[in-house]
């Protein structure tokens, strides 16, 4: 299993308004790809973190999913039009994709 994380940093007094555009996106464009709500969560900075700072995580089962969901973004009519909204939120240059493997600390659980 994988997660696949988009980190972001809001601009200052827009965090609302991202996660607002997120949760369209969510709805508009993510679940379309498989990322269902049950498989997703988000992430902001609160204590002793930067509080403009975001999370989106996406659980994939391979590398391959991962790399079909990039592909049918791009795919997606509204896709186009979040992309402007992001970039009126989102602080240039900070956004970024990693990807996580995930480690069972107890074999056969999880």
């Amino acid at each position: 299993m994988f997660v696949a994380r988009w980190q972001f940093t809001t601009q200052f007094g827009k965090l609302d308004d991202a996660i607002n555009i997120l949760r369209r996106w969510e709805i508009d464009v993510a679940s379309r790809v498989g990322w269902k709500p049950g498989s997703v969560r988000v992430l902001t900075g609160f204590i002793g973190g930067d509080d403009s700072h975001v999370e989106y995580e996406a659980r994939c089962d391979s590398l391959t999913d991962f790399e079909a969901a990039l592909r049918d973004l791009e795919r997606i009519p509204h896709e186009r039009e979040y992309k402007k909204q992001f970039e009126r939120v989102i602080v240039s240059g900070t956004s970024k994709w990693t990807i996580l493997r995930e480690v069972e600390l107890v074999p056969g659980e999880g």
